[in-house]
């Protein structure tokens, strides 16, 4: 089933690891929305009434706003994929990780079961992994980042007469308006950029930034959501201390102050998707001068952090 979204990568201590692993493989820690925090209850996800509509109209849908949820005039026998409005980048492939905000209604009545516009968080999940109804895993196979798309899927593609909860009924066809915000290809660990060569870093006194590779995509502005694989690295002996691609789980992180490493904060920013960063880092805006422990991270030693920008939203 799906898994919780990383909204931010903060500390990186491994002490708080408990997911199963040992010392030398566990995840960094990552912050989640506390949790005192409200819903954003006061997001309505506009409807179409009445309305409804086989073909999806371009026009309704407005770049930047929570598109509308329009019922399809016919009930689904098969699985119908409008794209409303076309991506950009790499085509999602079965294995690849899917970001996506979404609306879903029954096709029937156009009656809302559940949106992650409320939530304030996109679903993650891999394609093609069975995480998911059918419908979505066929319905969004070949989809782009950026793209808006419409599912009509069949009552046997959904939940079929085994519906959760209350509001999915036996038989129910199903309709989601979807917005792609990234793909994120499914790596291993030869695909980490271990044999890039780097100058140590001793006393760095600012936070510098070197692009290896620039990409071509949108930029990292504050208040994105940048998709990253990730290296953390001894900046005096260029010892790995975290790999994110030999885990095949990339790390999303919320761009607003305080959120990460200032260091990572301030070297991201401005990176296009596809580039490889390289990103010096002194303690202070590091992990400080006691260094990080549980990384293998002595203190005051400066860190260097290479990051491919994968996406963002």
């Amino acid at each position: 089933m799906r898994r919780s979204l990383l909204l931010a990568l903060v500390a990186l201590s491994l002490a708080a690891a408990a997911c199963g692993g040992d010392e030398s493989t566990s995840a960094p820690v990552v912050s989640t929305p506390a949790e005192d925090t409200e819903p954003a209850t006061t997001i309505v996800i506009p409807i179409g009434s009445d309305r409804c509509d086989d073909e999806p109209d371009p026009d309704d849908y407005v770049d930047g706003q929570i598109p509308p949820a329009i019922r399809p005039c016919s009930i689904p026998t098969e699985l119908t994929v409008h794209i409303v409005r076309a991506g950009i980048g790499p085509t999602a492939q079965r294995g690849d990780t899917v970001i996506v905000d979404y609306t879903g209604l029954r096709a029937e009545d156009g009656v809302i079961f559940d949106t992650s516009y409320t939530r304030g968080t996109p679903l993650d999940f891999p394609l093609g992994s069975g995480g998911v109804i059918r419908g979505l895993d066929d319905g969004l196979a070949d989809a782009q980042a950026g793209s808006l798309l419409k599912l009509d899927i069949p009552a046997e593609l959904a939940y079929g007469d085994n519906p959760p909860g209350d509001v999915i009924r036996p038989g129910d066809a199903l309709s989601f308006v979807i917005e792609v915000r990234a793909v994120i290809p499914s790596v291993t660990a030869a695909d980490a950029p271990l044999d890039l060569q780097l100058e140590p870093s001793v006393g760095a006194l600012e936070v510098s930034t070197q692009d290896v590779v620039v990409g071509d995509g949108d930029a990292v502005e504050l208040g994105d959501t940048a998709v990253v694989h990730m290296l953390l690295v001894r900046g005096d002996n260029e010892v790995v201390l975290f790999n994110s691609w030999e885990r095949d789980d990339a790390l999303q992180i919320l761009m607003e102050d305080g959120n990460t490493l200032q260091g990572i904060f301030e070297g991201l920013q401005g990176a296009n998707v596809g580039t490889l960063r390289a990103i010096t880092i002194p303690p202070e805006q590091g992990f400080g001068a006691d260094g990080e422990s549980s990384l293998g991270l002595p203190a005051n030693t400066d860190l260097i952090v290479i990051v491919e920008v994968i996406g963002v939203y």
